[in-house]
């Protein structure tokens, strides 16, 4: 009840209160972590959820103030190779995994936040971030599982727009096969609401519920807004870059109409993100406003490749031999393809009858643009290869492999880099005098959520700069990570705290470390307790022990 909650102590971090700590004896260990841990089932109460971690840090509190340094080294290895067994057994299950994700988060706030555990359990607080990290991609990995099995019926062949089936293909000929001509049907028939059989079949909206369930359940448990988000947008990445090699793998799609059609269901994907649209709780350099990418943003970066790609599809037939000002202003818009992409996509495209091809002109030019951009990348890792002597002490040009959160194919760092164009050599043969920096890659910060990780190191030697090149491959790495980064202690504090001014006090309460009168009920029926809780010490007269 609220009046429990109010005539509540607060609890004491920098000290261990008596009544803020779980008594054990070292012979109950077992059995209290086989009954919190191996035997515990996810609960949705708001009691019952935190109760492995509370019970952990509140044994945790008593074995490091008023018992010993073995006891607790014991206490927290055994929960670890516990936890370990119980997230391996069930990879595959995404409720076990998100209430385990959450209690291993709120409880590395807690041994964050006490004073003294904080650097009693160093090495166990480096295994839960990396116990974090590990649900997280056991989470990623069954949703893209599940997302898996229904992308080609739901995104590439759900036809959103009826009225395409006739469409005829240059050089493609049915064979035995007579055109069976049927009276039209009527328009108020065509548009009329789908039946239930056509609502049945694999749509968009298979996709968005995926992604809705998925999401249910990380709300469910609380799992912490900076890591959702980064659920949310490994999964959005996942999509646009399965997408797009679906699409640049198979002719099939590599056509006007089918264009058409996929770019409307990718629309269904842009809405999902509007309605569900969130900020992560993430604060950067003190300030009290969330810095957090939001969920439209995510989706925004990790589509466009896709989306971009669909509009090739859709305009260069129509794009006249001698307007070599209108290609380029196609290209302006398409600032996350590389020519080697929109050269694949044109060569490989399926015409229509009586529909042009990319123009010869278009194609060299494209052509021209490519053999220039690897000229420039051989040249640099010439220069890598056998760099020149540093004069001031600065650091080599930076790696030829890609580095963790680069992207491959559609996907390397760097923003719009329109304003680069100032720092190039003056006397480089450019053809057109072209921008190569609207080539950008995927991301233009793979990195954390609020702020962009240290750029690599540039190549001064011939005035350009590595993140303006497009990526080498023609396909993207749907298995690439991106960065993973956990709560820092800020946004820790604000997320299971009552928020900058204290005006949370509600929010607080519930994480507040306590084991409910139920649960402790449980333990005794179990045998671990058959004495009182706090044993038989004189804790009235102790004197409290403080860091």
């Amino acid at each position: 009840p609220i009046d429990d909650f109010e005539e509540q102590q607060e609890f004491d971090w920098s000290r261990c209160l008596h009544d803020q700590m779980f008594v054990f004896q070292e012979h109950e260990l077992d059995r209290i972590l086989d009954i919190i841990i191996t035997k515990m089932t996810p609960q949705r109460s708001p009691t019952q959820k935190p109760v492995p971690a509370n019970m952990i840090f509140l044994s945790a509190r008593y074995a490091h103030y008023h018992a010993n340094s073995e006891l607790l080294d014991k206490l927290l290895g055994t929960a670890k190779d516990l936890i370990n067994d119980v997230v391996e057994k069930c990879q595959w299950d995404m409720t076990i995994l998100a209430f385990w994700m959450a209690n291993a988060t709120l409880l590395l706030h807690y041994l964050k936040k006490d004073a003294g555990l904080v650097e009693a359990t160093v090495e166990f607080q480096a295994h839960l971030a990396e116990l974090i990290n590990e649900i997280f991609i056991l989470i990623v990995r069954d949703a893209e599982r599940r997302l898996d099995k229904v992308l080609d019926a739901a995104m590439l062949d759900h036809e959103t727009i009826p009225g395409f089936e006739d469409i005829a293909f240059q050089n493609e000929w049915k064979l035995f096969k007579r055109k069976i001509t049927v009276k039209e049907e009527p328009m108020e028939k065509r548009f009329r609401p789908p039946s239930p059989k056509r609502r049945a079949k694999p749509a968009p909206r298979n996709v968005t519920s995926l992604l809705s369930s998925t999401l249910f359940v990380l709300d469910l448990y609380d799992i912490h807004s900076v890591i959702t988000s980064q659920i949310v947008s490994q999964l959005l990445y996942w999509l646009g870059a399965e997408l797009f090699n679906r699409i640049m793998s198979n002719r099939k799609y590599l056509a006007r109409t089918k264009a058409m059609q996929i770019r409307m269901n990718v629309s269904i994907l842009e809405e999902w993100a509007r309605t569900n649209n969130r900020q992560a709780e993430h604060y950067e350099g003190g300030e009290t406003k969330a810095s957090g990418e939001t969920t439209i943003d995510a989706a925004r970066r990790f589509l466009a490749p896709v989306i971009q790609l669909l509009q090739w599809l859709q305009c260069f037939s129509s794009l006249d031999a001698d307007d070599l000002e209108a290609l380029v202003g196609t290209l302006q818009q398409l600032k996350r393809l590389s020519p080697q992409q929109l050269i694949h996509a044109a060569t490989h495209y399926r015409p229509e009858v009586g529909e042009k091809g990319l123009p010869k002109s278009a194609t060299k030019y494209l052509l021209a643009i490519q053999k220039e951009m690897a000229l420039k990348r051989e040249k640099r890792r010439s220069h890598v290869a056998s760099p020149m002597p540093k004069t001031g002490g600065g650091s080599d040009s930076g790696p030829t492999t890609p580095v963790r959160g680069s992207f491959s194919g559609g996907g390397g760092g760097g923003g719009s880099g329109s304003s680069n164009n100032n720092n190039r050599n003056s006397n480089s043969n450019s053809l057109y005098n072209y921008n190569y920096s609207n080539y950008t890659g995927l991301l233009d910060t793979p990195g954390s959520l609020a702020s962009p990780p240290p750029k690599q190191p540039r190549d001064t030697q011939d005035g350009s700069d590595e993140e303006d090149d497009p990526p080498e491959n023609l396909l993207m790495d749907p298995a690439l990570m991106l960065p993973f980064t956990l709560p820092s202690v800020t946004d820790m504090l604000v997320s299971y705290g009552a928020g900058f001014g204290g005006v949370n006090r509600e929010r607080e309460r519930k994480y507040i470390p306590s084991v409910p009168a139920e649960f402790l009920e449980k333990l005794e029926v179990s045998g671990v307790r058959r004495e009182p809780m706090f044993a038989d010490k004189d804790w009235e007269n102790e004197e409290v022990e403080s860091v």
